[in-house]
């Protein structure tokens, strides 16, 4: 092969390689996230512009309000009412510690990634990757928001944020925090005799520092408006036609690019000028490229979704409790890409059923045994969980004891320890901090 058909071989292979690479970016993206993909995108590229979103179909007089508007109207609501979201209530703190620039960039940064309780939800190693952030400067930014108000808040789970809680006290030391620090799980199991040995002290100095610990605050999101909840959009629709589940984008928000006429117009008006002519061809390619990663990441999301759905038929049919184990490599093999792809196609992504909406990550789960010798999802039985503490006498709160026993009648072989860690994950207390006065 010549010198220049290796060349042109090169740059061909390198093309398909970016194209890959920003099919992979907008496939991962979350609608916010591709959404700042595309306006860099048009800030960059002038050959790039968005189309106007398409007219609504229902213009009756009266019609509900678009979300957008919507959207606008609660905010305007809170600002004359003088309600916050937990997140702009932390990020005006920050913007007022006079903290040195980079930590103050680096904790306003972490704050989106919070969740309604105070909590991050991902592991930390996961987010300072993410952000790309020094490991001095994400600690600093981390230790500010720690020291925030409410108390409690940036914290990993329940027991960290009542560390927290008791370290805002000035309680390094005590009974107390040793129930967190060193007997988390015989704090949940209600095992004060072997904490009082373990420490050679009284069991009723364990049970005054247990009540003390229950009067801490276990959602310090709790009080702040939940608008930000509404934000999260389905990105996908389920719906039952005849006997069949149909899946369906919604499209809602993701932008609509076009190239733009003037600038094709301009390409013929200069076709004498060959540096003119480079530079817009460049723009129009990298447009285009970028036009069809997004039309790609919608479709591959779609085939994700419909493989997921028809899978999980019994969860549409009747609910969470009957979601099914299931890999992400099952899913993969179906439609016939890598798991790699199916991981970044789930990813901040939801659909919207009769039960609610649902991240598309949560229909993967391992098994969980069954006596009749079927299997349920990890996360099904979660939700079966969450659904008896739910309907739980207030008075009289399940142990995991009652909870394990309430499940084995079901056919599910959980135990007590197992369901301790479940409920922990779902930011649950236990049964004795649950009971009501």
């Amino acid at each position: 092969m010549s010198s220049a058909g290796m060349a042109q071989g090169m740059q061909q292979s390198m093309a398909a390689t970016a194209a890959m690479q920003l099919f992979m970016r907008t496939l991962q993206a979350g609608t916010m996230e591709l959404a700042e993909i595309a306006a860099q995108a048009m800030a960059t590229n002038p050959a790039l512009e968005e189309l106007p979103p398409p007219e609504p179909e229902d213009d009756e007089p009266g019609a509900p309000l678009n979300r957008e508007a919507t959207l606008r109207h609660d905010r305007l609501l809170e600002n004359q009412t003088g309600i916050i979201t937990l997140a702009e209530h932390l990020e005006e703190q920050i913007r007022r510690s006079a903290l040195p620039s980079a930590t103050e960039q680096a904790a306003l940064a972490l704050i989106p990634y919070l969740n309604r309780h105070g909590f991050f939800a991902e592991p930390l190693a996961e987010l300072q990757s993410a952000l790309k952030l020094p490991p001095q400067t994400f600690r600093r930014a981390l230790r500010a928001i720690r020291d925030l108000e409410p108390a409690g808040v940036g914290a990993q789970d329940l027991r960290e944020s009542l560390i927290l809680q008791l370290e805002r006290l000035g309680e390094h030391g005590g009974i107390p925090m040793q129930l967190l620090r060193r007997f988390w799980q015989e704090l949940v199991d209600h095992r004060y005799a072997d904490v009082a040995r373990a420490l050679d002290v009284e069991e009723e100095a364990v049970c005054i520092a247990a009540r003390h610990i229950a009067r801490l605050n276990p959602d310090p999101g709790s009080g702040f408006s939940q608008t930000e909840l509404n934000i999260i959009t389905p990105d996908l629709l389920v719906q039952k036609e005849g006997d069949e589940w149909i899946v369906t984008l919604t499209d809602e928000d993701i932008p609509r690019l076009t190239i733009s006429a003037e600038y094709r117009d301009m390409m013929s008006e200069h076709a004498e000028d060959a540096e003119l002519r480079r530079y817009l061809s460049k723009c129009f390619r990298d447009g285009r490229e970028l036009i069809r990663a997004i039309a790609e990441r919608q479709q591959t999301i779609l085939k994700v979704a419909q493989a997921i759905v028809n899978r999980q038929q019994n969860f549409f049919r009747h609910g969470p409790h009957k979601l099914a184990p299931m890999q992400m490599d099952s899913i993969a093999a179906d439609i016939g890409v890598s798991t790699s792809t199916v991981s970044r196609a789930v990813r901040a992504k939801y659909l919207k059923c009769t039960h609610g909406i649902f991240e598309l990550r949560r229909f993967f789960s391992a098994a969980v045994e069954m006596t009749d010798g079927e299997d349920i999802s990890v996360n099904a039985a979660m939700a079966r969980i969450r659904e008896l503490i739910a309907n739980e006498p207030p008075q009289a709160p399940l142990s995991d004891a009652a909870i394990e026993s309430a499940l084995q009648a079901e056919g599910i072989n959980l135990a007590r320890r197992t369901i301790a860690k479940y409920r922990e994950q779902m930011k649950i207390l236990p049964a004795r901090l649950r009971r009501s006065k």
